[in-house]
């Protein structure tokens, strides 16, 4: 993900969640993109899956990876490897949590009190999630995933499931609520 409202690790542990990001997941464009027109590279876009070259319909890789979570009980991780805030997330960064996930040394906290969702605490990428104008952030960045979708439903024969809309409402929904500790 190259979503600046992200810290650098997120862990999702419900199935349905970390489908839903995969099919949303949030990126930019590459200097190595035959991009054609006037497109500005530094916005937001959804990349399903990192993959660029669809050959078959979403829904089959959302309920394909979705079982990943459901019937193997793997783990989920969202990695930011763009910016949180203005701040560069450093490739050391990255792959120390990477390291600490498999040596189980990580310490996690609620993200911004969202179910299913944890950060990973990292002292250089303190998150402020009771932070109003933060959680309005978040929110309008899972908006952007479920216009994704919307678009998406609109615009081909493949349907995803109403859980992928219903799940990214739902946190919509709890960062509109002020965090309660």
């Amino acid at each position: 993900m190259k979503d600046d409202s992200l810290p650098p690790v997120i862990k999702v542990d419900d199935p349905v969640l970390a489908a839903t990001f995969g099919a949303t997941l949030a990126t930019k464009r590459s200097s190595a993109e035959n991009i054609i027109g006037d497109v500005d590279r530094n916005a937001l876009v959804i990349e399903p899956f990192a993959n660029p070259f669809r050959v078959y319909p979403l829904s089959e890789d959302y309920h394909d990876f979705k079982a990943l979570f459901e019937e193997r009980h793997l783990d989920c991780y969202l990695l930011n490897t763009g910016y949180f805030g203005d701040k560069k997330i450093p490739k050391e960064i990255t792959l120390g949590a990477l390291e600490a996930i498999v040596n189980n040394t990580t310490e996690w906290e609620s993200f911004a009190g969202l179910d299913h969702m944890q950060n990973l605490k990292l002292a250089d990428f303190p998150v402020d999630g009771e932070n109003a104008d933060y959680r309005q952030l978040v929110a309008t960045r899972l908006g952007i995933r479920a216009n994704f979708v919307d678009q998406y439903q609109h615009n081909n024969n493949d349907r995803l499931p109403h859980e992928v809309t219903d799940s990214l409402v739902h946190l919509q929904q709890q960062l509109k609520q002020p965090l309660v500790k």
